[in-house]
Order: structure tokens, then C-alpha cells, then sequence
């Protein structure tokens, strides 16, 4: 149609220009797709909560009882045994947050968009409601004190891109979970919680005592769907919202070379060929500052934190990004591994119209609560890379 002169709606207008009187024009779906969603997961992870709280408060303690110590000495038959005090209960204490989002829809949006406003706003404040609870859950959970890697490294810091996860440290994470009596969360099973990425490496796995070699044998139907499923005495949940940062062992190295100053706002790289993700880390001669990272990536451009290079230096400074391992986070979880409390459950608040030609319509999600680890026994936090992270 570019080449029509007469039904032409041009390349750059909403409208066609081209013709009598522009009665050619574009038509528009007025069913607007909302985003892609990860289903939030982690929040069902906290079955522990307050059964008999006292009375409203900023914090919440949960008390356990301390078992006593094993007596294995026989008795006299005339001594009468002395009693023995019962051990301090532990505690662990939920501290209270309000947490909240909103936005304003006004009228004139109402009046002039081509869609229905008022349905697509309340969806996306109900999903942002439970997109941002369930990422506060996750931090907490990822706070856990028991951690396994890969390659028995020491520290996130030692992560290397060759260390994947394995039958092998599944077997180990719940064998450590049973060993701290931690009480599975279905049957006898469980549960994890692992990236897709990071269960490609499991169900890529082969030979003996792995994944793939019992269900090639004799439940391949799991290998066509791309499922885990039931595997060494856990249910698996795949999500992408499990966390993973750049923060693990160097990679190999690529260089550039900056072109102007970048003494003050951010700098973008043109590279030959981009071969880097946000949050690597650079070196070389001319830096301001040390732990410098990629901040964004668009195309051949890689835009990098501020300030960059030292006063003085204005071109020509060899910069040296360094591709760092990217960690993900598998949890293994039993009962009450996670507790939460909540003052006021978090939901949908209509706010009121104030404005004096009633233009303004507030719609929002409030609510106050808080999350703790309870038994850090049931809980473990498995820190691995993944093959196919590139």
C-alpha cells in the first residue's frame, strides 16, 4: 500500500494523510493483552501464623518449646529423682510493615481511550498486589541460614558457570532436611521451588542417578512435557520468579574503548558484539570508583554506572567488562519453614474523589504484615548457576 497514492495511510501518523480527504485509516484492536505473569508462589511457603496473638502490635513473637535433655541414667530404687527446669522457649519475632501501591485514573483518560480503562487498572493493581507480597516473602525466605552450592563452594562470590545443578545436591538438600527432622509439607515429599533454568541443568542430567535415566525407562511422559515432577523425596515448582543476580565468579573477558568523557551521567559503550548482561562488572585504567557494573544493555550499547572515569580522563580509557557467573536461588522448604503475620490482610482500596470536578479516581492495594524465618532446620537455600544463562 506504501506505493498507492490514494489509500497511502503513511508510516509515521496514526491517521492516512494521503488521498481526498484522508478516509483511509488504521484500525486499532481495542482489546489491549496485559503482560506476561509469573504466578506468585512463595508466599504459600509461610503455613506458619499467629494461633492465639495477645493483642495488636508493630511486631509479633512466636514462642517454641525447648525439648529436655535426654536422660538415660537408670534410677534408685530409693533416691528420689531431683527436677530439672524447663529450658527457656526460643522465639522468633515478625516485625510489621505497611506495604502499598496506587494509581490515579482520571477522566479525561476514561473519556478518551479506545479501550475500557477502568477493568485493565483494577487487574493490574490486584496482580501488582500479589507480584510485590510475594517478592517481600522471598526476601525474607531467602535470609535462611542453611546453604548448599555446587562444587562445595564456599560463598556466592565462587560460583562458577560450570557449577549446575545436580541429582546429586537434590539428594543431599533433602537428606539434610530429614536429618534435621524437618517435617515434609505433602505426604513425605518436600517442596522446591527452582528456576526453569536452573531445572533444564537437572532434567538435562544423564547416567546413572539422574533424573532423565528412570523416566527414559519407564515415565517418559514427563520428559515430553518438560516436567520434573516428584524426584528424590521433593515436589519441584518451576517459576521464574525464584532470584538469581549477577554476583558469582568471574567469567572470561571482553574490552572497549570509551570514546568520550564520562566524568558525570551514564556512559554508553558501542561494542562490536554484545556478549554481557546487566550487573557485570568492569575494570580497567581511567575508573572512578571500583565495582563498577552494567547497568543496561539495548542493542550494541551498554550503558554503565556513574562516575565512571576519573577527573581528567576524557577518551581513549580501556574499559574491561567482565561477564560475572549468574547465581539462582533453589529452596527446599518443609513446615513451617516461613511465618508470616498480618495486622491487615493486603487488598484492593477504592480512594476517595477529592478533587473539586470529581476528575480524579484513585485505585490502590494497602495492607501491613510481616515475614520471618520460623524453623531454619526446614529450610535450605541452594546456590547454583545455570548452562544456558548466557
Amino acid at each position: 500500500m506504501a506505493n498507492n497514492a490514494y489509500t497511502n495511510t503513511g508510516s509515521s501518523s496514526l491517521g492516512g494523510t494521503v488521498g481526498s480527504a484522508g478516509l483511509v485509516q488504521k484500525a486499532y484492536d481495542r482489546l489491549i493483552e496485559f503482560a506476561l505473569r509469573a504466578q506468585p508462589l512463595i508466599r504459600n511457603v509461610a503455613d506458619k501464623t499467629p494461633a492465639r496473638q495477645s493483642i495488636p502490635g508493630s511486631s509479633v513473637v512466636l514462642q517454641r518449646y525447648v525439648d529436655l535433655t535426654q536422660q538415660t541414667a537408670t534410677l534408685t530404687e530409693t533416691v528420689d529423682p531431683d527436677a530439672v527446669a524447663l529450658a527457656t522457649p526460643t522465639y522468633t519475632t515478625i516485625t510489621l510493615a505497611e506495604y502499598g501501591n496506587a494509581v490515579l485514573v482520571t477522566r479525561a483518560l476514561e473519556l478518551f481511550s479506545l479501550a475500557d480503562v477502568d477493568p485493565a487498572v483494577a487487574n493490574i493493581i490486584a496482580f501488582n498486589l500479589a507480584d510485590s507480597i510475594d517478592t517481600v516473602a522471598q526476601s525474607t525466605l531467602a535470609t535462611g541460614a542453611n546453604v548448599l552450592r555446587a562444587g562445595a563452594r564456599t560463598s556466592s562470590l565462587t560460583v562458577t558457570s560450570s557449577d549446575t545443578f545436580t541429582s546429586a545436591l537434590a539428594r543431599k538438600t533433602v537428606a539434610k532436611l530429614r536429618t534435621n527432622k524437618a517435617i515434609p509439607r505433602k505426604g513425605s515429599l518436600y517442596w522446591a521451588g527452582i528456576h526453569p533454568e536452573v531445572a533444564h541443568d537437572l532434567r538435562a542430567e544423564t547416567g546413572v542417578g539422574s533424573w532423565r535415566q528412570p523416566h527414559e525407562y519407564q515415565a517418559n511422559d514427563e520428559i515430553w512435557a518438560g516436567e520434573i515432577g516428584t524426584y528424590e523425596g521433593a515436589f519441584y515448582v518451576e517459576s521464574p520468579r525464584l532470584f538469581s543476580d549477577k554476583k558469582g565468579a568471574d567469567q572470561t573477558t571482553s574490552s572497549t574503548t570509551t570514546t568520550a568523557a564520562a566524568n558525570s551521567g551514564a556512559t554508553t559503550l558501542a561494542l562490536a558484539a554484545v556478549a554481557f548482561q546487566v550487573g557485570d562488572r568492569l575494570s580497567g585504567t581511567g575508573l572512578a570508583t571500583s565495582g563498577v557494573q552494567v547497568t543496561a544493555i539495548s542493542g550494541l550499547n551498554v550503558t554503565i554506572d556513574t562516575p565512571v572515569l576519573s577527573a581528567g580522563v576524557t577518551s581513549g580509557a580501556t574499559i574491561t567488562i567482565t561477564p560475572e557467573t549468574k547465581v539462582f536461588n533453589t529452596y527446599f522448604a518443609g513446615q513451617q519453614a516461613l511465618a508470616e503475620a498480618v495486622a491487615e490482610e493486603p487488598h484492593v482500596v477504592i480512594g476517595p474523589v477529592v478533587d473539586k470536578l470529581m476528575r480524579h479516581r484513585p485505585l490502590g492495594w494497602y495492607g501491613v504484615l510481616g515475614f520471618s524465618i520460623y524453623r531454619d532446620e526446614a529450610l535450605y537455600r541452594v546456590e547454583t548457576s545455570s548452562s544456558i544463562d548466557y
